[in-house]
C-alpha cells in the first residue's frame, strides 16, 4: 500500500514490469492522497522541471477537455526554497479553521485531470467518497457514476477522511516536532526490503507524507499546514521551482525532493545527469495544492523499448472539490 514500495519496480535494478504492469503500479499510489479512489490511468510522479519542458495544456469545462497540440514550452525558474515555504506558511496560518466538518452521510467531492508521459492521453476524473469511508462513487470522462460499497480491510493503512481529519488535528504544529513525528509513525512507514537492501531514508519519508498531507481531500488546520511547509523548508536538498504546470495548464509553485530516493524525488542516471524530476504544484499566490507533475528529461526504458519518451510529462491537476449530500450531485 505504500507509495515508495508501489515505485520500487520503476528502478533500474528492479526487474521490469511490462508497460501494463508499470501503468498499474504509478497509478495505484495516486489512491494514497484520496482514500478509497480507484485506480487512475496514470502515475504518481509529482513534477516539473528545472529548465525548458514540454507541457500539455488542459482546459476543463464541466465533463469536456482539450488538449492542446503541440506541448506548450514552459520555463521553470528555480527559486530560494526557504524563503517561498516561509512565505506559505505565513499565508497558510492566516486561514480561517473549517469549524463545521461534514456529517458522516455526506460525500466529498473532487474532480482530476490525468495527463499520460506515454502518449499525452488526457483523462477526467470525478469522484465521491462518504465522509465516514463506507463508500465510494466515480465518474471517469462522461461516462456513468458507477458506486461502490468499501469492505473494512485490516490490513490496509488508508484512513476514511473522517478519520483523516481527526488524525491531522492531532498532528503537532510545532514544525521540528512534526518532522519528527512523520519520520518515526509506523502510519504509512516502508517496510525495508532486505532482498535488495532498500530502505526509505527518513528526509526523503518525511518529505513524502507531508506532500500527501497537502493533497488530502479533507479541511487542512491552518496552523498544521503552515507547519508543514516551514518542515519541509528544513529538509535538506527541497527544491522550489515556480511557472511549473499541472494537468489544467494552471502555472504555480513545484515543490520538488532534490536529493533522490529509490523509486521516489529526483532520479539520476550512473553519470549523475537528472533523468526525470517530480514535484507537488502549489498556487503560487494562495499556496493551495493543485497537482502533480513529472517531466521525463531522458527516454524511460522497459525491456530496451521506449515506454516514455524524452519530453514526455505525466501530469494531474485538482479542478473541483466541495461537500455534497449525495453521489451525482456537483457543489
Amino acid at each position: 500500500m505504500d507509495d515508495l514500495k508501489s515505485l520500487r519496480a520503476l528502478r533500474a535494478d528492479a526487474p521490469e514490469p511490462d508497460a501494463d504492469r508499470l501503468r498499474a503500479l504509478r497509478a495505484r499510489s495516486l489512491r494514497r492522497r484520496h482514500r478509497f479512489r480507484p485506480v487512475l490511468s496514470l502515475s504518481m510522479a509529482m513534477a516539473a522541471t528545472v529548465a525548458v519542458i514540454a507541457a500539455v495544456v488542459v482546459v476543463v469545462n464541466n465533463d469536456e477537455r482539450s488538449a492542446a497540440r503541440p506541448p506548450v514550452t514552459v520555463e521553470a525558474t528555480p527559486v530560494s526554497a526557504e524563503v517561498m515555504l516561509r512565505q506559505a506558511a505565513l499565508t497558510a496560518e492566516k486561514r480561517r479553521p473549517d469549524r463545521t466538518p461534514p456529517r458522516p452521510d455526506q460525500w466529498l467531492y473532487r474532480k482530476s485531470v490525468g495527463i499520460q508521459p506515454a502518449d499525452g492521453a488526457v483523462d477526467v476524473q470525478e469522484h465521491w467518497t462518504r465522509y465516514d469511508g463506507t463508500r465510494q462513487a466515480t465518474r471517469l470522462d462522461s461516462g456513468p457514476v458507477e458506486t461502490r460499497t468499501i469492505e473494512p480491510d485490516p490490513g490496509n493503512d488508508d484512513l476514511s477522511p473522517r478519520q483523516y481529519a481527526a488524525r491531522l488535528a492531532r498532528l503537532p504544529t510545532d514544525p521540528d516536532r512534526l518532522l519528527a513525528h512523520v519520520k518515526g509513525d509506523l502510519h504509512w512507514r516502508d517496510k525495508p526490503d532486505e532482498e535488495r537492501g532498500l530502505d526509505e531514508p527518513p528526509d526523503a519519508r518525511a518529505f513524502r507524507v507531508l506532500s500527501l498531507y497537502l493533497g488530502q481531500e479533507v479541511s487542512m488546520p491552518p496552523k498544521l499546514e503552515a507547519a508543514i511547509f516551514r518542515a519541509l523548508a528544513r529538509i535538506p536538498g527541497v527544491r522550489v521551482d515556480l511557472g511549473v504546470r499541472d494537468a489544467a495548464g494552471r502555472a504555480g509553485m513545484g515543490i520538488a525532493y532534490e536529493v533522490g530516493a529509490p523509486g521516489f524525488g529526483t532520479q539520476r542516471d550512473e553519470n549523475g545527469q537528472v533523468t526525470q524530476r517530480s514535484y507537488v504544484i502549489l498556487d503560487s499566490t494562495t499556496y493551495r495544492y493543485l497537482g502533480s507533475r513529472t517531466d521525463y528529461l531522458q527516454d524511460y526504458l522497459i525491456k530496451g523499448e521506449v515506454a516514455f519518451p524524452k519530453g514526455g510529462v505525466f501530469a494531474t491537476a485538482e479542478v473541483a472539490a466541495g461537500v455534497v449530500d449525495e453521489p451525482g450531485q456537483i457543489p
